[in-house]
């Protein structure tokens, strides 16, 4: 067994300017490689690609992503970027919580938006030509006001990133919410999928061999090459991140929500919660319990 993915990103980001909202623009050149691992944020992340033609998974689903898509990745939701080698790849990210949603968006219209954008299975839209005109002039001028923070600006980004929410918003709610029709999956794609669907039963690499008729230790090379970390790691990433879920938000026990998570041993489940998140479950929920846990 591999060990854990120790420089997991669960942070918001450390030039955050408010407290609710970042933005990042990257430019990567052909000759830089980049190989993040698997992560996930306490906030929502927002990848608005201006050049691009790269691969991405959320949870389960494979997305090919080209220039003039958009995507849109809900808290706490295990991701990772298949990055090209010997490409532009061009972005524009912004990461935002549901307060920000919340503080700059009309009532009505902020409910319908947290909900979308948590909660809309397929999570990438491929802008049309008028669409990416105005986003990306959105983005370039907030990204100008960005650079040269002062409380004027400040004012201006937040009116910016509104109307960012705002369009996307609509541009989302108009496309179709269900992925495409794809062909057979891959390995990999299958190995996700039946995790994100069993992690609270025993799962063993075994198991997964004999489910998808394929070689042990061919598959477990396979994962690892594709998503960067082994698939005990990423099973146990998952379950500790459904516990996380249900010690915020629900008065069961520690010991049934472990069970509950597919943990048969409380103690495997000790050292794999506080390994992952540095603090015992008890430890975790007391530190979160001023957050509120919809505004995660």
């Amino acid at each position: 067994m591999e060990n854990s993915f120790d420089t997991i990103d669960t942070s918001f980001d450390d030039a955050n300017l408010t407290g609710t909202f970042n933005l990042t623009y990257t430019v990567t050149l052909p000759d830089e490689q980049l190989d993040p691992l698997v992560h996930y944020h306490d906030c929502f992340e927002l990848v608005f690609y201006v050049s691009a033609d790269i691969q991405a998974y959320i949870d389960e689903t494979h997305y090919h992503l080209i220039s003039k898509d958009v995507l849109i990745i809900p808290p706490r939701k295990m991701h990772k970027i298949i990055y090209p080698e010997h490409q532009n790849y061009v972005r524009y990210v912004l990461y935002f919580t549901q307060d920000h949603i919340e503080r700059f968006l009309d009532h009505n219209m902020a409910s319908k938006a947290v909900h979308l954008f948590k909660e809309r299975p397929y999570r990438k839209v491929s802008l049309s030509v008028p669409e990416y005109m105005r986003i990306n002039n959105l983005f370039k001028n907030m990204y100008e006001h960005r650079r040269a923070l002062t409380a004027q600006n400040l004012v201006l980004l937040n009116a910016y990133s509104s109307l960012i929410l705002q369009e996307l918003y609509l541009i989302f709610d108009r496309r179709p919410s269900s992925p495409p029709e794809n062909g057979e999956m891959s390995p990999v794609d299958q190995v996700l999928k039946y995790i994100n669907s069993h992690y609270f039963e025993p799962i063993e690499l075994e198991t997964l061999a004999e489910e998808f008729y394929i070689n042990k230790s061919y598959l477990c090379r396979l994962f690892h090459k594709t998503m960067g970390i082994s698939i005990i790691n990423y099973l146990q990433h998952k379950r500790i991140l459904e516990a996380q879920q249900l010690l915020l938000n629900s008065s069961r026990s520690i010991i049934d929500i472990s069970m509950e998570c597919g943990f048969s041993n409380i103690q495997h489940f000790y050292r794999v919660f506080k390994k992952i998140t540095t603090l015992t479950p008890a430890e975790y929920k007391k530190h979160h319990s001023a957050i509120e846990p919809n505004k995660i």
